[in-house]
């Protein structure tokens, strides 16, 4: 497993628990029939096994099953991968990808874990800045 980030702080292996304990008491799930186009907005963490297209955007934590196909801009506190998504995916904390994940977008997140297997197309963007055009060395400013 690849791990990229910030700190060396050893990260657990899933977000959100195991794939196969049941879906926790606060948690929505939509199952593997399910087609969902929209936005899907929540306090509350998040399951999908089917199909999603649009916007998932949760302020807690998102997991994306090994059925689903996703065609949206994803966005959650963590968000794991098991299945297929086609857009951008950003969370608070932490964004991981595991070996059946495929992954068209970019990804962005303090923490991003690519397990080996995976398949990933798109950019990593870990929080950094980058430099304004105001930021020139000193000598280049005119005064």
């Amino acid at each position: 497993m690849a791990l990229f980030s910030k700190d060396a702080s050893p990260m657990p292996s899933r977000p959100m628990g195991d794939k196969n304990e049941s879906v926790a008491t606060g948690s929505s799930f939509l199952g593997r029939n399910v087609v969902f186009e929209g936005t899907l907005l929540g306090d509350e963490n998040v399951v999908i096994e089917g199909t999603v297209k649009g916007k998932i955007s949760v302020k807690a934590d998102v997991r994306i099953g090994p059925n689903a196909r996703i065609e949206a801009e994803v966005h959650g506190k963590n968000v794991a991968v098991e299945g297929r998504v086609q857009g951008n995916i950003s969370a608070d904390n932490r964004v991981e990808l595991v070996a059946s994940a495929n992954v068209d977008g970019n990804l962005k997140a303090p923490k991003i874990v690519v397990s080996e297997g995976a398949q990933f197309r798109g950019s990593v963007d870990m929080g950094s800045q980058r430099p304004s055009t105001d930021d020139k060395p000193k000598d280049e400013k005119k005064h």
